[in-house]
């Protein structure tokens, strides 16, 4: 009769922890459909995973471990001509994977290699984003290069550079294809604000003298909140969109209304 008694109270003490426990992880998932959750996936590089509510898209933001340059700043023919491209470090791969420090192929599954326009003594960049494990998926696939397709997107914050989406594989060296803007300005504005830049697989056309490099379209608010770039100047050109004050020409149409702002390539000093 005790051995009885015994049995029933320890079937009701596991029935009771069997619904405890039960209920606890139910508290849990729902609690994080609720909050923003940040994981460290270990891969090397730091990814912010963001869930605000239930069947809301996952935001990735990837950060380097090494930044590569060829060109730009710290190539400049007035001045220096450096004979290996500038290696940047970002940060250290965890576990045993390493961050590759030399210039790598177009189509290496661990690097993103595009160009950011240049400035009046600075030829274009050519940059490399170096990540310590591959940053295809299965669900990408390969660029088809038409005109005004987006491969990734890139967000500048201060120096730093993070790749904020991948839509498709780039096999060749990717260029701006346009910027959008941390806030809206106005014609007179003299900062140039192109925090966010889309990247493009197309082959940019050569922009002829009369060409504009730089297009900006304003929104119905009057504001301008980002710009395209048709086109890439000549060797001996470059499009001053970072000293863009007393650039913009106002493009009119038949009723006298601004439709949008063009800027023209301008000769080097070099």
């Amino acid at each position: 009769m005790q051995f009885s008694g015994f049995n029933q109270l320890f079937n009701i003490i596991s029935y009771w922890n069997l619904n405890h426990w039960r209920n606890i992880i139910i508290f849990l998932v729902n609690l994080t459909s609720v909050c923003n959750v940040v994981v460290s996936l270990g891969t090397g590089y730091n990814v912010a995973v963001k869930y605000n509510r239930p069947y809301s898209r996952w935001r990735q933001s990837l950060t380097p471990c090494a930044w590569l340059e060829r060109g730009g700043f710290f190539n400049m023919p007035k001045y220096y001509n450096s004979l290996s491209p500038f290696v940047q470090r970002r940060h250290v791969c965890s576990g045993y994977t390493t961050c590759p420090l030399t210039w790598l192929p177009t189509n290496d599954v661990r690097s993103l290699t595009f160009k950011l326009i240049g400035t009046d003594d600075m030829r274009d960049y050519e940059f490399q984003a170096h990540f310590c494990n591959r940053i295809y998926e299965a669900r990408h696939r390969y660029c088809t290069n038409e005109e005004g397709e987006i491969a990734f997107e890139l967000r500048q914050i201060g120096t730093w550079l993070m790749v904020d989406r991948i839509n498709c594989r780039c096999l060749g060296i990717a260029d701006v294809e346009r910027y959008g803007y941390s806030k809206g300005v106005q014609f007179g504005d003299r900062v140039f604000r192109g925090n966010y830049i889309h990247m493009t697989c197309a082959t940019k056309p050569q922009c002829k003298i009369d060409d504009f490099c730089y297009i900006e379209t304003p929104s119905t608010d009057g504001y301008i909140y980002g710009g395209r770039v048709p086109c890439i100047c000549p060797k001996q050109y470059h499009c001053p969109i970072y000293f863009i004050r007393d650039k913009r020409i106002p493009q009119l149409n038949d009723d006298g209304r601004v439709i949008s702002y063009g800027v023209k390539c301008k000769r080097r000093n070099y």
